[in-house]
């Protein structure tokens, strides 16, 4: 009589279940995760509020403001007298940057020190002495009529913000990802019975 061969499965056998990440691990990570976004939410609004429009304005007769704004917030704007104002005059550096280049910015000279009448130096000593002309125009005849003008450098000084600000964005949405895996895996631990006592 033939031998019976019975049909089976020689291999190895495992009863272990996959493994499954608990509820408690996840919301530590999420926690975690949302708490590292808050310093980088800090430096991008720090950033972002970088005070690079200066403002400028005369009117008839004096006085003049200078006022320095950002994006969220601005300067109480400092105010001269005709008195107080010497001159404005183009400051010259040399740039770090390639070869070494010469940098202008406009700047009023007063009795309480030198204020820079832009936020970045420029590369075009045109355009710094445009600024300084029009100002020494006015003090020379204060009589003419007032004048406003502004250099807006926002855009190019708010650059590192919105990286931090775009990061901050990034590493928030993760952790309420991981919030929301975590609200899932733990109404699944609910439903067998399996959730942890504690949180």
């Amino acid at each position: 009589m033939p031998p019976t061969v019975r049909p089976g499965y020689d291999g190895p056998v495992s009863d272990t279940a996959p493994s499954v990440t608990p509820s408690r691990s996840l919301f530590i990570g999420a926690i975690g995760v949302l708490v590292l976004s808050v310093p980088f939410f800090i430096f991008g609004l720090v950033f972002l509020n970088v005070k690079a429009r200066v403002e400028f304005a005369c009117k008839t007769g004096g006085p003049c403001t200078l006022t320095r704004i950002g994006w969220l917030t601005r300067d109480e704007p400092l105010t001269f007298t005709l008195e107080e104002m010497k001159e404005a005059r183009v400051e010259r550096d040399r740039s770090s940057r390639g070869e070494q280049q010469n940098i202008y910015r406009p700047e009023l000279v007063t009795t309480r020190g030198e204020f820079p009448l832009s936020y970045h130096w420029m590369g075009d000593e045109r355009q710094a002495s445009k600024v300084a002309n029009a100002v020494n125009r006015f003090l020379q005849n204060p009589l003419s009529p007032g004048f406003a003008m502004w250099h807006d450098d926002r855009p190019r000084a708010s650059r590192l913000g919105a990286l931090f600000t775009g990061a901050a964005v990034l590493v928030l949405l993760f952790g309420l990802w991981l919030t929301w895996r975590a609200v899932r895996r733990l109404r699944q631990e609910r439903a067998r019975g399996t959730a942890p006592a504690g949180p």
